[in-house]
């Protein structure tokens, strides 16, 4: 399908989104240790890293931050759609 076939977001769609994108990037920290695993640098979100070098990855209890629950997950099947999408 070409670009000028598909069907647009509205405007006020798009700004709510990336207004909402900028809210969640607001809470977010970028964090770096060493791996536990190898040594290596890794970076992080809020506290909680996954080594590619050697697989290791720390307790999710040990992030910075609480969890978002299933609830907060734009693709959570419980999620009630607004009659456009």
């Amino acid at each position: 399908m070409r670009r000028s076939q598909r069907a647009q977001r509205p405007v006020a769609d798009s700004a709510a989104t990336a207004a909402a994108a900028a809210a969640f990037l607001d809470t977010q920290e970028i964090t770096t240790t060493g791996c536990r695993g190898c040594g290596t640098e890794i970076s992080g979100v809020n506290g909680r890293y996954s080594c590619g070098a050697c697989g290791w990855t720390n307790p999710w209890h040990e992030g910075h931050r609480d969890l978002p629950g299933a609830e907060d997950d734009p693709d959570w099947p419980g999620r009630k759609r607004s009659s456009g999408t």
